[in-house]
């Protein structure tokens, strides 16, 4: 059974996870049209790519929980998307 999963996360300058506990997701990230920056999405290995406001990226099966965003206070991402299975 796939559950939906729709969460806000609101930034405030330091790495913040996507989740507090393993959720794998089939999910869309958002970057909210309405931040002032570019967001830094990041899986916590080096590697990290700018999110412009309004982008959108699309995951498959990816744990919500390995994955990290940071930009000022105030900014935000949104998830959306379903449980994987």
């Amino acid at each position: 059974m796939r559950n939906v999963v729709i969460a806000t996360i609101e930034l405030d300058g330091a790495d913040k996870p996507l989740s507090q506990t393993p959720l794998v997701a089939t999910f869309t990230l958002t970057a909210s049209h309405k931040n002032a920056q570019d967001a830094t999405l990041s899986d916590g290995k080096g590697g990290e790519v700018l999110m412009a406001p309004g982008v959108q990226y699309q995951f498959e099966q990816v744990n919500l929980a390995d994955l990290q965003v940071r930009s000022k206070a105030g900014e935000s991402v949104f998830v959306v998307g379903h449980t994987a299975g």
